[in-house]
């Protein structure tokens, strides 16, 4: 018998079907962009509490540790093999750990002295979008956290427990408890042990 070739049907989208695709696919694009924003936002302050939490913990552990001075401080050149405190007060420009045997807060000293640097963060990759300020005139005063060598934050005479503030450009918006996702803190206490806190109470907002 003959058999006849009978052409199969091609399966695909109306142009209708496809203009509606289109339309759902660009609402549900425009209803996740935002929360997507808000959450990259989220967890970035929380990677720059953590790093600023981390290097004050080392600083007063090694202080302790070595029987010396050790020294948190904002910076400018993180590249630099020997990165210099900046005298600003912009910690989101990046920061340096180190521990400080001369007691000058300064990375130098000759041997068998010498200044160790323990930790560097580098701001650059947040350039103008956060801002982390402290709210203790001690510390603004010589601009670093000095541990001493019991592990307290004690700089020219002055305790200098404080807050560091951590902030984007969203006014924090705190909930029934007085906590927020959009900002963050971060304490000393005044025998030096540090924390991260979404308190309202130790939150000052400062613009980027």
């Amino acid at each position: 018998m003959l058999m006849k070739n009978i052409p199969k049907l091609q399966a695909g989208f109306t142009i209708i079907e496809l203009m509606i695709t289109l339309v759902v696919a660009g609402a549900l694009l425009a209803v996740g962009m935002p929360a997507m924003r808000e959450f990259v936002q989220n967890a970035r302050i929380t990677s720059v509490t953590n790093e600023l939490v981390s290097a004050l913990m080392l600083a007063r552990s090694e202080a302790i540790r070595q029987n010396t001075q050790a020294c948190v401080c904002p910076t400018t050149n993180t590249t630099l093999a020997a990165p210099l405190c900046a005298a600003n007060g912009n910690w989101e420009t990046g920061w340096i750990a180190f521990s400080d045997f001369n007691g000058d807060c300064v990375i130098n000293g000759a041997a068998p002295n010498t200044d160790q640097l323990l930790k560097v963060w580098d701001g650059t990759a947040y350039a103008g979008g956060l801002t982390v300020r402290n709210d203790n005139a001690s510390i603004n005063g010589v601009n670093a956290v000095v541990f001493n060598n019991r592990g307290e934050p004690f700089a020219a005479g002055n305790n200098q427990s404080g807050n560091f503030s951590i902030c984007d450009d969203r006014t924090p918006i705190f909930d029934a408890m007085g906590n927020t996702r959009n900002a963050a803190a971060v304490t000393v206490n005044a025998a030096g042990r540090t924390r991260s806190t979404r308190q309202q109470t130790f939150i000052t907002y400062t613009a980027p």
